[in-house]
This record gives structure tokens, sequence and C-alpha cells, in this order.
């Protein structure tokens, strides 16, 4: 019994030695599980922190690039709308040249056409002035030949002149002649009174004539009548009545005689002896000569210059007288 006490003490032992170490390993093996179990997940967090991490990265960097994209779009947009201005200056540029082109061509056909415009009325002032040329010739040697055929009846006057005044002068000498021989002669006064009446006659006739050729010489001294300078106005005289043509005027206006006198004579206070007064005789007229003579010359004798001026001449006569 002791024996299978100590046998069972034995068996208990050993069961006891066996059980501690299983405990043992049993609790390593949990400690390795516990060590292996933190050791997964550090390791499971560190791959979770390190996919944290690399997602953040590519967060950021995702969002750089948005940002990066978004800012070339907006520069892209920028640079096409800057474009797009230019686009649309170029093409109010290029309308604005084209307009210009076209208002220059279109000053430049004007420009063409006022030159053409001014060459021909060029030509048409030469022509003009040649024709004014050629009438100026023609009337200088107009004016030459009259002014050669003025000297010459100048020189004509003088000799005859001359050769009335040696008649006049023997008639003076003759008439004293025959007056000292009335003295000498007493016996023969009635014949030589006679004669004398005769002669005084003759003399009276001579001196006639000589007044007659110095007004004629006074007159030919005396300007030709002209209408260089003078204000014209022009009569026309027929059948039908009177028609005037007052200075500055273009074209006839008919009047009676009252009328006509009365224009004449208001021009006459307002022009004086600046008046050259025309008078046209058609030849249609039915006018004989007398009438228009008589006309011209009662017409001119009351109102052109002319004549007005020449009123100084017998005036003169009459003093001498």
């Amino acid at each position: 019994m002791h024996q299978q006490n100590n046998a069972l003490l034995q068996i208990q032992d050993a069961h006891e030695e066996n059980f501690w170490p299983s405990f043992s390993d049993v609790m390593m093996v949990i400690l390795m599980t516990f060590l292996l179990v933190t050791v997964a997940v550090l390791l499971s967090n560190t791959r979770l922190l390190q996919d944290l991490r690399s997602n953040i990265a590519a967060k950021d960097q995702a969002r750089q690039e948005v940002a990066s994209t978004l800012k070339e779009n907006a520069t892209l947009e920028e640079q096409l709308d800057y474009y797009r201005r230019q686009l649309n200056s170029t093409e109010t540029e290029l309308m604005r040249s084209e307009a210009l082109i076209e208002k220059t061509r279109t000053e430049l056909k004007e420009t063409k056409n006022l030159a053409a415009t001014q060459a021909s009325k060029l030509a048409a002032r030469t022509t003009e002035l040649k024709a004014v040329q050629t009438n100026l010739s023609t009337a200088t040697a107009t004016s030459e030949r009259l002014q050669a055929e003025l000297t010459q009846t100048k020189r004509a006057q003088e000799v005859e002149t001359t050769q009335l005044r040696n008649e006049l002068k023997q008639v003076q000498e003759n008439l004293s002649q025959s007056q000292a021989e009335n003295i000498e002669k007493e016996t023969t006064l009635s014949s030589l009174r006679t004669q004398i009446e005769e002669n005084r006659k003759e003399l009276e006739s001579l001196e006639g004539d000589y007044s007659q050729l110095d007004q004629k010489y006074q007159k030919l001294l005396k300007p030709s009548r002209s209408s260089k300078g003078k204000k014209v106005v022009e009569v026309m005289y027929t059948s039908a009545g009177y028609s005037i043509r007052k200075p500055g005027d273009s074209n006839y206006q008919s009047v009676g005689l009252s009328q006509l006198n009365s224009a004449l004579n208001d021009l006459k206070l307002n022009h004086g002896n600046d008046l050259y007064v025309k008078i046209v005789i058609p030849s249609n007229s039915g006018l004989s000569y007398n009438q228009a003579w008589a006309f011209t010359r009662d017409t001119l004798a009351k109102y052109d210059y002319y004549y007005q001026e020449d009123k100084s001449v017998p005036a003169a006569e009459a003093e001498e007288e």
C-alpha cells in the first residue's frame, strides 16, 4: 500500500512536472501569437499609414495637377480671348483700311476728273487768250493806222491853216492899203465906200470860214470819241419805237420817248462826263436817213459826254466876237 501510495505520488509528481512545462509552452505560444499579432497589426498599421500617406500625396499631386490644369485652361482661355480680341481689332483695322482705300480711290478719281476739267478749262482759256491776242494785234494795227491818218490830217490842216492865215494877212494888208487909198482919194469916196463894204463882207466871210476851220482844227486836236473807261448806254431807234440798255443790263427794255429822255437824264446826272451814248439804228429799222440822223444828233447833243464837253467851243467863240 505504501508502495502504491509512493507510486501514486510519483505518478502525480510526474504529472505535475509534465503539466507546468506544457503551460509554459502554451503561454509562450500565446505570447508568441500576441507578438505576432502585434507585429502584424503594426505592419498592417504601417502599411495603412504608408497607403494613407501615399493617398494623401496622390491627392495633393492630383490637386496640384488639377490646379495646374485649371491654370493652364484659364491661361488658354485668356490667350484665346486675347487672340479673339486681336482678331476683332485686326478685322476692324482691315475694314478701316479697306474704307480708307475706297475713299482714296474715290478722291483719286475725283482728282483725275477735276484735273481733266481744269485741263479743258485751261485749253479753252488758252484759245480765248490767243483770240484776244489776235484781236489786240488787229486793234493795235488799226490804232497805228488811225494815228498815222490823224497825224497826216493834222499836217494837212496846219498847212491849210497857214495858207488861210497868210491869205487873211494879205487881205488885211489889202484892206489897209484900201483904207490908205480911200484917205488919199477923197474924191472917189463913194465908190471906195462901196468897195470897202464889199471888201468888208468878203472879210467877214473869210473870218467866218476861218472860224469854222479853226473850230474843225480844235476838234481834230481834241481826242476822238471813245467808249473806253465810260459808262455805255445803248439806245435803239426803229419805226416801232425806242429801246434802251443801261450800263450793266444784258437786254434791251422797250420805253416811250418820255421814259427814254427821263432815263437818259438820270444817267447823265449820275455819270456826267462819263456817259457814252451809243445809238443803234438797225438796217431794217424802217426809218429814213433824216429821221435817224436827227434823232442821233439831238440825243448825242443832249446826253453824250463828247458833245457835252464840245459846247465850250462855241461859247469861247461868242466871247471873242
